[in-house]
């Protein structure tokens, strides 16, 4: 990631500190995310992404529910701010800007998911096991 984009997921994730404190704004920002990225599935380059930012809601959810409490604060936090980068209209790139505006939403979003792999494993793994 580059400077600006490293500086405005930094201001979204102490925003995600605020945000974790209101259950209605985690579910706000979880189904927001859903939607948007509803907008880019099928979209070459993008079903990674439209995977991780699915994966972050659920987890999301489950957290705010209380269901799911085997994740660190920080790592909620890093997914919580990835999704407000994410819904976001101003960020590093604009999303109007048709070709590059998302490139910045990806690179966020796949940062957080590769540096949380093991607990989005551990996660997807506590899901097949509630859903049996």
């Amino acid at each position: 990631m580059n400077r600006m984009v490293k500086s405005v997921f930094k201001r979204m994730t102490k925003k995600a500190v605020s945000v974790m404190k209101d259950k209605d704004r985690m579910q706000e920002v979880s189904i927001e995310s859903l939607k948007k990225g509803a907008l880019y599935k099928g979209r070459k380059g993008m079903d990674d992404m439209w995977v991780d930012v699915k994966t972050f809601s659920r987890l999301v959810q489950e957290v705010r529910k209380g269901r799911y409490r085997d994740i660190s604060k920080k790592s909620v936090i890093m997914i919580v701010g990835a999704l407000l980068y994410f819904v976001s209209p101003i960020d590093a790139v604009p999303d109007l800007l048709v070709g590059i505006g998302l490139l910045d939403d990806v690179a966020v979003i796949g940062f957080v998911a590769g540096q949380l792999k093991n607990e989005l494993e551990k996660f997807r793994e506590w899901e097949t096991g509630v859903r049996i």
